[in-house]
């Protein structure tokens, strides 16, 4: 999958596949004002990663198909505090490396939880049912 971005706001997906409802439990909406700007990861039951330029007051969704509507799966979840990368400089464009951010969250509920963890343990070609 290539996301091209361009102008900092408009994005896209080239080439991509849909994928299966639910199929990705890990993967984050980060939204301001509940509307998304930037994905994210989560990589512990209490952590989330994305870009440090995303920073902003913010709520994580977890369980989402469709970001664009409200689903009974998605889970809205606040924020506790930001862990950025210390060598982060905001308006340094031709460097890159150090646009990482962390977010700390409540954890979520038990059932995303354990798919995602499922689905990010150690062991990649591990069954979880």
């Amino acid at each position: 999958i290539l996301v091209i971005v361009t102008g900092g706001m408009e994005s896209g997906i080239i080439g991509g596949k849909e994928a299966k409802h639910h199929s990705r439990p890990y993967m984050a909406s980060i939204q301001y004002i509940n509307h998304h700007t930037c994905g994210g990861i989560l990589i512990r039951q209490d952590y989330v990663l994305t870009a440090a330029h995303c920073l902003n007051p913010v709520v994580v969704v977890l369980g989402a198909y469709n970001i664009n509507k409200k689903e009974k799966s998605q889970q809205r979840i606040p924020v506790i505090k930001y862990i950025q990368h210390p060598m982060f400089e905001r308006n340094k464009k031709e460097d890159c490396s150090y646009d990482k951010l962390l977010i700390k969250v409540f954890s979520p509920s038990p059932v995303t939880l354990y798919y995602a963890l499922c689905l990010l343990s150690i062991n990649y070609f591990a069954i979880c049912s």
